[in-house]
């Protein structure tokens, strides 16, 4: 397909500070970066195409925080999620972003942000570009063990989270932010998130009357992962917010087909944004449908570890998107980073969970804390 002339330079652009660092990051209606999408009703979607079988998929693996059980009884072949409770940010991406400084500042958010109580299994960071604009927008799909941990982590990322004397939401590169804590009626995996997180999809609709529908969405829980399970998804969260009435949906998909080297995944993001909609039961009940956005998965965060000794993020669409390399100003510890590895970025010291004196909150983010959460 041919792709604006717009979306073709920004993507150029992103591509092209990629490799240039290598040689040397409730309720909203539609907005202009909204990729918006059609059809109703469940069914799997395949290469480019619709209907059941085929299409997004892998084999059952890995994940974290998951209940001990492979499946649940109730959910065959589904890994549920053991959270209680979601979280969410959608924003912008102001025009003018240098590329460049999207991985590092990604990376060095994720030492503070991944650090905070209670968040689970790991933290979606999503980017979708417009294809008839060239906007961008990004964000975060979160889950956490209890709804005291997910509004505590609302109340930092919206007010406390202050970085190089900047507020979060407050940054130049962010536009519109919008926050959303959640109870999460279910989450689910359904593939394996070290190979299989690829793609994302979220749903959102406001939900009429002043009535708590938590006992309807559990009961229509079950359907709900059926569908996802027979379009091929890898994951499915269904949240659900009282107080705004809101209920949103996120569901992940794999890759369609492998790309071509150093190019952009488009067959299982365009796969992704056209298949029939997982929400059509809530179509049907006539609650007003406020975001549908489909999105390459650019990071994927599990729980940190003072030092950066744990997990490294995951970056499935890296490259041709950005991701964090040595040169980038960052140390990241868990990616292999160290002084005698990468002396441009690591002090001698950088992982041993001591702030040193020639350390700071820029270059060695994994030693040095700010104050937490709560």
């Amino acid at each position: 397909m041919t792709l604006p002339t717009r979306y073709n330079l920004v993507l150029a652009l992103l591509t092209s500070s990629f490799a240039v660092g290598c040689a040397a990051d409730d309720g909203t209606g539609s907005d202009a970066m909204e990729f918006r999408h059609g059809g109703h009703g469940h069914g799997g979607h395949g290469h480019g195409g619709h209907g059941h079988g085929g299409g997004h998929g892998g084999g059952h693996g890995g994940g974290h925080d998951c209940d001990d059980d492979d499946d649940d009884d109730d959910f065959p072949g589904a890994t549920q999620i053991d959270a209680a409770a979601g979280f969410s940010c959608d924003f912008g991406i102001a025009p003018g972003t240098n590329p460049a400084l999207i991985a590092p500042t990604i990376e060095r958010d994720r030492m503070y942000m991944a650090d905070q109580p209670g968040m689970l299994y790991g933290k979606h960071l999503p980017l979708s570009i417009n294809p008839e604009t060239g906007d961008m927008a990004s964000g975060g799909r979160y889950l956490f063990e209890t709804k005291q941990q997910a509004h505590a982590y609302r109340e930092w990322v919206t007010q406390d989270y202050v970085l190089d004397g900047v507020q979060f939401l407050a940054r130049p590169e962010v536009v519109a932010p919008e926050c959303h804590e959640w109870t999460n009626i279910g989450a689910f995996e359904l593939g394996d998130i070290s190979v299989d997180h690829v793609v994302m999809r979220t749903e959102r609709w406001s939900v009429p009357g002043n009535g708590n529908k938590k006992a309807m969405l559990e009961a229509m829980l079950p359907e709900l992962v059926q569908g996802a399970q027979a379009m091929g998804l890898t994951g499915v969260w269904m949240l659900y917010n009282k107080s705004e009435r809101l209920v949103e949906i996120v569901y992940i998909g794999g890759r369609v087909a492998p790309p071509a080297p150093g190019e952009l995944d488009f067959n299982s993001f365009f796969a992704l944004a056209f298949a029939p909609t997982l929400g059509g039961d809530f179509d049907a009940l006539g609650w007003t449908r406020v975001l549908d956005r489909t999105h390459f998965v650019l990071s994927i965060w599990f729980p940190f570890e003072l030092g950066d000794v744990g997990e490294p993020s995951l970056w499935p669409n890296s490259p041709p998107l950005p991701e964090p390399f040595c040169g980038d100003g960052v140390c990241s510890v868990s990616r292999g980073e160290a002084n005698d590895t990468c002396a441009a970025d690591c002090t001698p010291t950088c992982g041993d969970a001591v702030c040193d004196a020639d350390e700071g909150t820029s270059a060695c983010p994994g030693d040095c804390r700010i104050r937490p959460a709560f």
